[in-house]
């Protein structure tokens, strides 16, 4: 008998080479036949300006375990349901391959399982003369793996959260050394 996974979360950052190819997928990862499951068949509606795709590898072919995508963002233009509906469902995808291609996902289990993955990427994107989608891609590939990582092994643990000093924020947009936030 597999072991039940339950439902576990995570999540990871993408980081790119510019703070605007930045990504942070967060995910919902568990069995199709509880309440991951009933999960996604709420979120299947939509709402304007918040589609949900499920993760297609390419057209016609959904990636395995199912995966519903849901941008963090408004996709106001159609530029911006292209990028979320091209490299960063590929990249999303293709990460997921890569943790049952790794192990992470047992294949004897893609078909009981299910991800909900909410997906945050800079809107300037669809204003970027130039922007490099290929590395948006990239980034949501990776990421979307480690986050799959850190919910199935629990990263971080409660333990090594309290053992860091937490007298001033450890947040990314707090700067220790001027003590103050910076947007």
């Amino acid at each position: 008998m597999a072991k039940r996974i339950g439902m576990k979360f995570g999540e990871a950052m993408g980081v790119g080479s510019e703070d605007w190819l930045w990504t942070e997928p967060e995910i919902a990862i568990g069995e199709l036949n509880g309440p991951l499951g009933q999960s996604m068949a709420s979120l299947m509606g939509q709402s304007a300006g918040f589609s949900r795709f499920f993760c297609l590898v390419d057209g016609g072919k959904q990636v395995k375990p199912v995966t519903l995508m849901v941008p963090k963002v408004h996709l106001k233009k159609t530029i911006d349901v292209q990028i979320f509906g091209g490299p960063v469902q590929a990249g999303i995808a293709d990460g997921v391959l890569d943790a049952v291609e790794s192990g992470l996902i047992p294949k004897n289990q893609v078909e009981d399982i299910g991800i909900i993955c909410l997906v945050w990427i800079d809107p300037r994107l669809s204003t970027m003369k130039d922007a490099d989608f290929n590395e948006i891609y990239r980034n949501n590939r990776s990421a979307m793996k480690e986050a799959i990582e850190k919910a199935l092994t629990g990263k971080p643990s409660v333990k090594d959260l309290l053992k860091e000093d937490r007298r001033k924020p450890r947040h990314m947009y707090f700067n220790a050394e001027k003590d103050r936030w910076q947007f």
